[in-house]
């Protein structure tokens, strides 16, 4: 497919997830697993945030879990750390973890949101590094180790297990 027919479809299926028609959207997600652009998926983040409709939703989220296109890692990754995107933060974390890519190269954001996230998030994020330390330099994950160690005393209370285990997990990898 030329560029330009490529733009004008990505175009349509932008407009289409936009509609607010409930059918329209579903074909369009559909249509999306089979021949999707990476580019759409800011558009299905925005959705996401106000989907009030669990069968758009689940979708959305099986399509992000399904992701195969080495790029869209560093496209999910942006969304995490993205504030906007904070209400569907567990969905997109969960979503690394589920699709398989690469996330070593981005694994400081999962340390954050381990820190930082909420209690669900941080268990997702948790998941992401154990996946990824593999992918690390033992110089980089000596460093993760610090960092963790470092950012312990301003984990929440009932996470602190969680941060103690991905540092013990690091360590022994």
């Amino acid at each position: 497919m030329d560029s330009q027919n490529g733009g004008k479809k990505l175009k349509q299926q932008i407009e289409s997830l936009r509609s607010g028609n409930k059918s329209a959207i579903l074909g369009t997600l559909e249509e999306l697993r089979s021949e999707g652009d990476i580019s759409v998926l800011p558009e299905l983040f925005y959705l996401m945030i106000d989907q009030e409709d669990e069968e758009i939703l689940n979708n959305i989220v099986t399509l992000l879990n399904d992701l195969k296109d080495k790029e869209a890692a560093e496209i999910l990754v942006e969304a995490i750390a993205d504030p906007a995107y904070e209400k569907i933060q567990t969905s997109l974390v969960a979503a690394c973890w589920q699709n398989g890519l690469s996330y070593g190269k981005y694994i400081s954001t999962f340390v954050e949101v381990v820190v930082s996230g909420d209690y669900t998030a941080s268990i997702e994020a948790f998941t992401v590094i154990e996946e990824a330390v593999g992918e690390l330099e033992q110089e980089e994950q000596t460093m993760l180790v610090r960092t963790l160690k470092s950012k312990l005393k301003d984990v929440q209370d009932q996470k602190t297990p969680l941060v103690e285990e991905l540092i013990n997990t690091i360590e022994s990898y």
